[in-house]
């Protein structure tokens, strides 16, 4: 056990006395973490070593803090790193942006990120019509949609990557039962 990953119960702490997230939060946060410990633990069972599942379900859990608005992955990273979980805040930090190549295996941080495109408040969704969707409300702002495309890209460069590795559906496996 890595003392600067709060466990299960720290964590339910923290969302609910420290960061004192509403209901409807509440019920977000467990369905990201739900989702991405879906995946974590069939990269692990296909691994030998990794993802830190540990690291992922406080990661998930925690990703949105300080809320869904801007900067609000920055705002939600410090807040952890100042409770001493700097682990966590780099993993919530980048739920929001990231890079992957592909060249690397999907890590805990692309976990979470993805977890977070499938999930969309108590609804499981897919990958692509998160952006689409996004894509579609910001289409008088072409500077917002340029970086949505972008960051759809990389979504599903990762989507991609764990359906290679997993070779499953990833909308699938978010649904599955394991």
């Amino acid at each position: 056990m890595n003392k600067n990953i709060p466990n299960a119960e720290e964590c339910e702490r923290l969302l609910t006395e420290v960061f004192k997230l509403p209901a409807d939060q509440l019920i977000n946060a467990e369905l990201i973490c739900k989702v991405a410990l879906r995946i974590g633990r069939d990269l692990k069972w296909l691994r030998d070593s990794g993802p830190y599942i540990a690291l992922i379900r406080a990661g998930a859990l925690l990703s949105h803090v300080a809320g869904h608005g801007p900067d609000h992955e920055q705002l939600a990273g410090a807040a952890l790193r100042k409770l001493g979980y700097s682990e966590v805040a780099t993993i919530v930090e980048a739920h929001r942006d990231l890079d992957f190549s592909g060249e690397q295996p999907v890590s805990e941080k692309e976990i979470v990120f993805i977890a977070t495109k499938l999930v969309e408040k108590d609804q499981i969704i897919s990958v692509a019509y998160k952006y689409d969707f996004k894509i579609e409300e910001a289409k008088d702002n072409p500077q917002e949609v340029a970086d949505l495309k972008r960051k759809k890209e990389i979504a599903m460069k990762i989507k991609t990557a764990l359906e290679h590795e997993t070779e499953k559906n990833l909308e699938e496996l978010a649904i599955a039962d394991n």
